[in-house]
């Protein structure tokens, strides 16, 4: 059995290491924007099939970025840069999203 290391999980959570990890990652395939991040639910009702696809155009200073927001069955909003947090509102993900990232969103106001 081998040993977890670590300082090694600790270095790749790091936010500048998962960030830049993020920003090169794939991304979903699929006609959309290039500020544009996806998310695709489905589930099933009485017999029918029933997809929803929420689309978050995310713009920062004039800038298109993309930014994954998922949303959950719940409504609840979350983003793989931030894996524990939910959020209610897209909003304040990016907010969190920049404040926690700031190097990926220039320096602001």
């Amino acid at each position: 059995m081998t040993a977890i290391d670590l300082e090694a999980v600790a270095a790749a959570a790091a936010p500048d290491v998962l960030g830049s990890y993020l920003a090169e990652s794939v991304r979903p395939t699929g006609e959309h924007t290039p500020g544009s991040a996806p998310s695709v639910r489905t589930t099933e009702h009485e017999g029918h099939r029933i997809t929803v696809t929420t689309t978050y155009d995310i713009v920062v200073d004039g800038t298109p970025v993309t930014v994954p927001l998922h949303v959950a069955d719940s409504g609840m909003l979350y983003s793989p840069g931030l894996p524990y947090h939910q959020f209610t509102s897209a909003l304040d993900a990016v907010r969190a999203l920049m404040s926690t990232y700031p190097d990926h969103f220039g320096r602001g106001t």
